[in-house]
């Protein structure tokens, strides 16, 4: 079992009703994870049993830390951000990483694979960005980050205006490119057109790295449909 104290990597997680997805992703991340790392997931007020099934599925995840915050009510991005700003204030590892709870990395050490390519300007590497976002810096959906620099930069994750692409997160390119400093994607593939990847008959994103054949990451929550059809 990995101590938290040894840790190379805090993994923030942001918990809403996606209790089966994050179970998922601890079981990947326990499977597929080379260095030591410790895993934060915030309950943001998701149903009681929903909250309970995942403390329960935690039980044996000893570098797994949940905790629940109540009497929480905003919903969407304006709950996810606040959300992420209390995770990653609690980062005190060298790298961080930020996963939607419907989202998982898929290939063995996928953690060396992307720390390998941070440098001295490329200090952000995840998942590229889909739809209307610029595509020239990774998207939050499952984002590792080396913690030195992105402390310094003072990112406020919390939308402003939707409608002005203020969404989740958007102060990060921002920041990071006024200081001097890149981002590197994970090239994505949106299966209602991509077919010839795992998840081909289900409706969500898929995530390929350079030469590397196999899947990278998926993420559920891109393209799909809402609610129980996710699942």
């Amino acid at each position: 079992m990995v101590e938290t104290e040894n840790a190379l990597i805090t993994i923030c997680i942001t918990h809403y009703e996606d209790t089966d997805f994050i179970l998922n992703t601890l079981y990947c991340l326990k499977k597929l994870t080379k260095n030591n790392y410790k895993v934060i997931i915030r309950d943001n007020n998701s149903k009681i049993h929903s909250y309970r099934k995942l403390k329960l599925g935690i039980r044996n995840h000893r570098n797994v830390h949940l905790y629940r915050v109540e009497n929480f009510n905003l919903k969407g991005s304006f709950a996810h951000g606040p959300a992420l700003n209390d995770l990653v204030s609690r980062i005190d590892t060298p790298y961080g990483v930020i996963l939607d709870g419907d989202s998982t990395f898929l290939i063995k050490n996928w953690d060396d694979i992307l720390i390998s390519k941070i440098d001295n300007k490329v200090k952000v590497i995840g998942t590229e960005a889909i739809g209307n976002e610029p595509k020239d810096f990774p998207s939050i959906v499952a984002v590792l980050f080396e913690t030195e620099t992105f402390k310094k930069m003072n990112i406020d994750f919390r939308a402003r205006d939707i409608l002005k692409n203020e969404d989740v997160a958007y102060e990060m390119p921002i920041k990071y490119k006024a200081a001097g400093f890149q981002g590197r994607n994970i090239n994505v593939k949106n299966t209602r057109v991509f077919k010839e990847g795992p998840f081909k008959d289900v409706i969500c994103a898929e995530y390929y790295l350079e030469t590397y054949k196999n899947i990278f990451a998926s993420h559920f929550g891109r393209g799909s449909t809402s609610g129980a059809h996710k699942y």
